[in-house]
């Protein structure tokens, strides 16, 4: 089972476009600051961030806050060990709105 979640992971990775046509957003990985930057051009209500690992399993789920126009939002992500990870972002109404794969190294 893990095994499909991984590879369903992987190619929602590969996909990784904004899945609604009328918001553009981007998640990154910022090392310097050791955060996920979240920024959207237009605003969105309040959304989810989770953060999943290779094998499959949510390290963690994150509330983002509302982002108003052209904002860029800082996800703390210190405290995670070394490793691959994805970030999914999903919206009010639980749809993905996309995936970002970030690794974090020290």
């Amino acid at each position: 089972m893990r095994g499909y979640i991984l590879l369903f992971l992987l190619g929602l990775a590969g996909w990784a476009q904004s899945m609604d046509s009328e918001v553009r957003a981007s998640i990154h990985y910022d090392e310097s600051r050791q955060a996920l930057i979240v920024a959207s051009d237009q605003p969105i209500g309040p959304e989810k961030l989770e953060i999943i690992d290779l094998i499959g399993r949510r390290i963690r789920i994150l509330a983002l806050p509302p982002i108003l126009s052209a904002e860029v939002v800082a996800v703390p992500v210190a405290d995670l060990p070394e490793g691959l990870y994805y970030a999914r972002w999903l919206t009010e109404n639980g749809r993905v709105r996309m995936v970002r794969r970030f690794s974090v190294e020290r």
